[in-house]
């Protein structure tokens, strides 16, 4: 297998247990007393429709990569932007996530 294609399958895998602790600390977000339960509500929502674009998203490339021939520069290329996206919208998403919980805590 060259470079790029072990490259492509460690960041599917990577970016799938990224994707799942989100869920999880979404499942598992304690809103803190400071927070209006509708913020809360609203802010979980918003962000679990970030995380399962990510899902999709990230789906939507496992589907092209497993597709594409080893020589098809073309489709290489499409897949590195394509995880360029999908890794800022998990940045995102993290960021948002944090931002969220440890600003309660204060």
């Amino acid at each position: 297998m060259p470079m790029e294609m072990f490259d492509f399958v460690r960041d599917l895998k990577i970016s799938r247990f990224t994707i799942d602790v989100l869920m999880q600390r979404l499942t598992h977000l304690n809103p803190r007393p400071v927070r209006a339960p509708d913020e809360c509500e609203r802010f979980v929502g918003q962000t679990r429709d970030s995380v399962t674009a990510c899902d999709q998203l990230l789906s939507e490339l496992g589907e092209r990569f497993y597709g594409i021939e080893l020589v098809d520069d073309g489709a290489i290329a499409s897949l590195s932007s394509g995880f360029e996206d999908l890794h800022r919208k998990i940045t995102e998403s993290i960021a948002r996530l944090n931002s969220f919980e440890y600003a309660s805590a204060r």
